[in-house]
């Protein structure tokens, strides 16, 4: 009976631990953004270098994306890239560590 109960202990507390970021969100480190160069990265690297990721596409062709940055305390940042109508990155924004992982509703 003892076992169960720490068993149902060791299963609950396994729930309270918070899931990782969805695959292809969060780049390996946040120095990684460092290789992103506007006017010069396009599309396709992005994609081969830190996969899919969050991204809106605006009518007129522009996209921006957006991956985590892993930070202190379990916190995330946050890198923004714009992607003119080429594919081509416009402009990247960086922001340190102002997310909690998972979010709060």
């Amino acid at each position: 009976m003892m076992r169960a109960a720490v068993l149902l202990a060791l299963a609950l507390a396994g729930c309270a631990i918070a899931p990782a970021a969805p695959p292809g969100t969060v780049l390996a480190d946040a120095g990684a953004a460092q290789a992103i160069a506007p006017g010069l990265t396009t599309r396709a690297m992005l994609l081969a270098r830190y996969g899919a990721t969050t991204m809106v596409r605006f009518d007129s062709g522009v996209e921006v994306w957006r991956y985590l940055t892993p930070a202190a305390g379990g916190a995330y940042g946050e890198l923004v890239i714009v992607l003119d109508p080429r594919g081509i990155v416009a402009q990247l924004r960086r922001a340190p560590a102002v997310y909690p992982w998972p979010p709060k509703k």
